[in-house]
């Protein structure tokens, strides 16, 4: 399919557009606080990402799954990994942080950082700001989980 050339006046446009969402986060960026708690949480949750990627990986590959270095959180998956890696999580906990569905409390973390990812949505920030103990909440308790897990001894 070929292209559609643009306009001047499209191109101008475009431009305008592009500038006034660079103004946009920079504005948003000057707001320290609200930089602060976003980076935190993103952080955050990178640090759960990747210790779940690391059971994710393992398991694809007892799977007989081909080795990617892009392994993609899917909740249906999930549970199935980490119970693999001999872990048991409250599922609620799993789906309020891996989840992709809106729930009455509001958007998953996993939603949240999704939308400060890419382009920096200022209602996702607005969420992490007023839901910010319950989220890190979420996050820790899966952190604290898969640090102590074999601080516990089984027998």
């Amino acid at each position: 399919m070929a292209i559609k050339n643009l306009s001047e006046e499209d191109k101008r446009k475009l431009r305008d557009d592009a500038k006034k969402e660079i103004e946009r986060l920079e504005q948003y960026l000057q707001n320290t606080e609200n930089v602060k708690v976003v980076d935190e949480f993103k952080n955050r949750f990178n640090i759960c990402e990747s210790a779940y990627k690391i059971i994710l990986k393992k398991h694809q590959a007892c799977k007989g799954k081909k080795p990617t270095s892009f392994l993609k959180i899917d909740m249906r998956q999930v549970p199935k990994a980490l119970n693999f890696a001999g872990y048991s999580f409250n599922d609620q906990l799993l789906s309020d942080l891996f989840g992709s569905k809106l729930s009455t409390k509001g958007r998953t973390a996993k939603k949240l950082r999704d939308g400060i990812t890419h382009g920096i949505d200022e209602s996702a920030v607005l969420e992490i700001i007023s839901r910010k103990d319950e989220l890190f909440g979420y996050m820790d308790t899966f952190l604290d989980t898969i640090k102590s897990f074999d601080a516990i001894v089984i027998q």
